[in-house]
């Protein structure tokens, strides 16, 4: 998913409410009705579980009753069945807008309760944020963030240790001439000598 999509919105009673993605509200929802319940719930425009969303998000299901009432059913369907989509392809990690697919991830597959599971514990562990933080976040944040990270790490150990590249280059490569050579003069010209005579005297001065 995108980092800084826009905000999914849902206008009840003229005023606008965010639909919010938290961690925590994805969880519950895939927890009580699962993925395929909750789009099917959305483009069925169940009462009840659309109005668990809601609360989920900290918006009050008693809004969407009064606008209901106030404007009629298939009103309030055409207007919120878009927003209520997205919501629901968000809890499952899709952004129906980007139109670059995401990377295939090697390994075993994940529903999306160990999906959740997973983020929180790359929130709380490797990112070291608090639960509360963790519960809070979207899963496009926590991946990015967990991305920014890795590539960070990554970038020092290049720095300090040199790329992989640089890292291959370093070591001779003993083709038959190379090692005719080492078998004539008795030595590995690419041995440190230098280091090994340094280390001897550091273990003298013990």
């Amino acid at each position: 998913m995108r980092l800084g999509a826009d905000s999914i919105f849902v206008e009840l009673a003229g005023e606008a409410f965010e639909l919010r993605p938290s961690l925590r509200a994805c969880m519950r929802l895939v927890r009580r009705h699962q993925l395929n319940g909750l789009l099917s719930a959305v483009q069925d425009f169940n009462f009840t579980v659309i109005a668990d969303v809601f609360g989920e998000a900290g918006i009050k299901p008693s809004l969407l009753q009064r606008e209901i009432a106030a404007t009629g059913l298939g009103v309030v369907r055409n207007r919120l069945t878009g927003p209520l989509s997205e919501f629901a392809l968000a809890v499952a990690g899709i952004d129906p807008y980007d139109a670059k697919p995401a990377p295939a991830t090697p390994g075993e597959s994940l529903s999306p309760s160990e999906m959740h599971t997973r983020l929180f514990e790359i929130a709380t562990g490797w990112l070291g944020w608090t639960p509360e933080e963790a519960w809070n976040a979207t899963p496009a944040e926590i991946i990015a963030s967990k991305n920014g990270r890795t590539d960070l790490i990554t970038d020092i150990l290049k720095a300090v240790f040199g790329s992989s590249d640089q890292a291959a280059q370093a070591v001779p490569q003993y083709t038959e001439a190379l090692l005719d050579q080492i078998e004539r003069d008795g030595r590995d010209p690419a041995f440190d000598r230098a280091g090994l005579r340094a280390l001897k005297g550091k273990e003298r001065a013990l």
